[in-house]
């Protein structure tokens, strides 16, 4: 482990072989911080004369510093945006720089104008056959880093909301869905405003929950006031499904039983919640939440992005070996229902989300399974 607390400074060549991360670092910064410079005096004067923003010009600025600090294939991601500088020599300081062989990762903070709070960014480096520094990854967090995703003084309440005897909470009046319908291999089906298709079903893998309680969120944002689902399972392995039709996920399920079907469904909810969970940025995941509460922000962002390159559905680690499922959500954002499959003896046999695809609407305004 390596630290320093310098200020980044500008390097001399941008070009030349870089024989630390941070000296890639720094140049880095020095290099897309002048190309903003330039950007942003363009911009003032086009403005004045009434035109608009030269995105093309900014492209080609932003093309010139990642060839220079990017490994072949990698950039920053700043090419389709211009605002307030991401990346700044003067406020930007270097607080760690792991090296571990031929890879490192180097963490800095950015400091805001007052009154706004700093950003952190997360540099992955390799060492490339001519010895040479390049940037692969860059992750922006508006966090610590290394911090935990909920407060360490949160967790014993947030675990305590969970009980195995928790009462169930009747599902929406209007959500007549029904996980048996839903959940069929090749099935032809027609849905409105699309061409009639085919249902998948398939198999993920195990998912493993060592604590018993089970949360519901989506991966891609900062998690605040989180609740678990209410209702606690035993800890176990699981195996967890998916339905898909017209190449999206239309339903994804935990079997918490091997042998038994659900007969009827509860709402899947959280102590204040109702069961239906948002969604902004394109996906939902169950998981463990013993394990998520000690979960760093760094983690998780990496966690996501690393899924967001190919977006299936598929099994990730957060603090223990495959805790948590993510998918993509049916049509995009909005918001979801997810239930609890009991049998006879309103035993929980099933967690299931509905993403809305394979249903209809009747003429009073209730959803139905097709």
């Amino acid at each position: 482990m390596q630290n320093s607390n310098n200020v980044v400074g500008k390097q001399s060549s941008y070009d030349e072989p870089m024989n630390s991360p941070e000296e890639r670092v720094k140049s880095f910064i020095s290099h897309w911080y002048e190309q903003w410079l330039q950007a942003e005096a363009k911009s003032e004067t086009e403005k004045n004369n009434g035109q608009g923003f030269d995105f093309g010009y900014w492209r080609d600025l932003m093309s010139a510093v990642d060839k220079a600090h990017f490994l072949v294939g990698s950039g920053s991601g700043s090419d389709n945006s211009f605002g307030p500088a991401d990346y700044d020599p003067n406020n930007e300081k270097i607080i760690e720089c792991d090296i571990q062989g031929d890879l490192a990762q180097l963490l800095t903070e950015l400091h805001q104008d007052e009154g706004r709070p700093s950003n952190y960014h997360a540099y992955e480096l390799k060492l490339d056959a001519e010895k040479d520094w390049k940037i692969t990854r860059i992750h922006t967090l508006f966090h610590p880093p290394k911090s935990p995703v909920i407060a360490p003084e949160q967790h014993a309440d947030i675990l305590a909301m969970s009980s195995s005897a928790a009462p169930f909470m009747n599902r929406q009046e209007n959500l007549n869905l029904n996980e048996q319908t839903l959940f069929q291999q090749n099935r032809r089906v027609t849905i409105p405003h699309l061409d009639e298709g085919e249902t998948k079903l398939k198999e993920v893998g195990k998912l493993q929950i060592s604590s018993g309680i089970l949360g519901i969120l989506d991966f891609g944002y900062d998690i605040y006031r989180f609740e678990p689902l209410q209702r606690r399972v035993t800890p176990g392995e699981y195996l967890v499904e998916t339905v898909t039709t017209h190449d999206r996920v239309a339903g994804i399920r935990v079997k918490l039983s091997e042998s038994e079907q659900a007969v009827k469904w509860y709402a899947a909810n959280t102590p204040s919640g109702n069961g239906v969970y948002g969604v902004d940025a394109g996906n939902l995941a169950i998981f463990d939440v013993a394990n998520l509460v000690e979960l760093s922000h760094l983690r998780k962002e990496k966690l996501f992005n690393e899924w967001s390159l190919e977006g299936k559905t598929e099994l990730l680690s957060m603090t223990g070996q495959d805790d948590c499922v993510i998918c993509t959500s049916g049509f995009g954002d909005g918001a979801y229902p997810a239930f609890w499959g009991v049998n006879e003896q309103d035993e929980v046999v099933s967690l299931y989300i509905d993403f809305m695809i394979l249903v209809q609407e009747t003429e009073n305004g209730s959803y139905e399974s097709i």
